[in-house]
């Protein structure tokens, strides 16, 4: 039998915290199945968020999408997981990745040093939430002493994801993680490629598990297809510095004069301008944009036949002016023709 598809809404964090509760309620009774909050530089902290929903919620998982070590030391993500798991009464996930807007605090931002980062720190955290006190953790970037032993219970099944679109962060995931979240990966042709990757890292585990992934990413779902353009345009403006990888694999010349201002205007914070040189191709190619009948054929073509295990939807969601209309038009809308 068909293992059930789910589905899954990432929030930013940006909101108040009644704002939060209303949310995540609406959420869980729509029948969602996971609820992700960013982790993003300068906005409100994943975890304090997550606690909160966790309190006024019952069924629906939780978890951080993503947090990092760099940001936040392993130890300190592993006692907020574990925090969490405990008021959620074991629903909490951990989504762990590079992380990214290193630029904004002038942090080396390498993607080969941010990789080894994310592996080390998903080690560690595993390394603390396994208590042992015979062993220090040795690494390049984390270290810790024999002393650095978790005082309160860990999540009682922990799971680990990856959040990603890069290969080698997939194969890291297929050895080290449970689940990967592909994000703004919307062929078939980059899909395989990552598959590929995460099943050699979960082969390479020395116990072959079966490969868990998901997709999704930024959605707007719209009638209105012009408009749908014009916001998802503008929420793609803010990523696009940090999504050259998918550009790169798509064939995007990325020394080209309309990719270089989009750049150099999102680096600087003037999106609205960063937002006039986004073609609709590129829109398409990082987000999920369209009326429900389009996005419901587009997220099928993906990844047929490899056993895509859930759909995130992030934001900008849709057209209207609330964050709960755009979350029910995906509900009672998109949702019904994936099932």
């Amino acid at each position: 039998m068909a293992e059930k598809l789910k589905f899954y809404i990432a929030l930013q964090g940006c909101f108040q915290p009644d704002e939060y509760i209303r949310y995540g309620k609406l959420i869980e009774d729509l029948g969602f199945d996971r609820i992700y909050v960013y982790d993003d530089l300068m906005f409100y902290p994943s975890y304090p968020i997550l606690n909160l929903i966790a309190e006024h919620t019952s069924k629906i998982e939780l978890g951080p999408c993503v947090v990092n070590g760099f940001y936040r030391h392993p130890a300190i993500i592993a006692s907020n997981a574990a925090f969490l798991d405990a008021v959620s009464c074991g629903r909490s996930v951990l989504g762990l990745g590079r992380g990214a807007f290193f630029d904004f605090l002038n942090m080396n931002n390498d993607e080969k040093f941010t990789r080894k980062g994310f592996k080390e720190s998903l080690m560690l955290i595993k390394h603390l939430f396994q208590f042992d006190k015979e062993n220090s953790f040795k690494g390049n970037i984390h270290n810790v002493t024999k002393k650095a032993v978790l005082r309160v219970s860990p999540p009682k099944n922990p799971y680990f994801i990856t959040a990603t679109w890069n290969k080698k962060m997939a194969y890291l995931a297929g050895k080290y993680a449970n689940e990967l979240q592909l994000a703004e990966v919307f062929t078939n042709t980059y899909f395989e490629e990552l598959y590929k990757s995460f099943r050699k890292g979960s082969m390479n585990n020395g116990e072959f598990k079966k490969p868990t992934i998901s997709i999704g990413g930024m959605t707007c779902v719209s009638d209105d297809k012009e408009k749908a353009m014009e916001v998802a345009r503008n929420t793609v403006a803010i990523y696009i510095p940090y999504l050259k990888t998918i550009l790169k694999n798509h064939h995007i010349d990325l020394n080209s004069e309309e990719i270089r201002k989009i750049d150099h205007y999102s680096k600087k914070g003037n999106y609205k301008k960063a937002a006039k040189y986004i073609s609709d191709e590129i829109v398409n190619m990082l987000s999920l944009t369209g009326n429900p009948e389009q996005l419901a054929i587009k997220i099928k073509n993906i990844g047929q036949g490899f056993g895509v295990r859930g759909i995130m939807f992030s934001p900008p969601y849709g057209t209207y002016d609330t964050v709960e209309k755009n979350i029910e038009n995906i509900a009672n809308k998109l949702i019904p023709l994936l099932k």
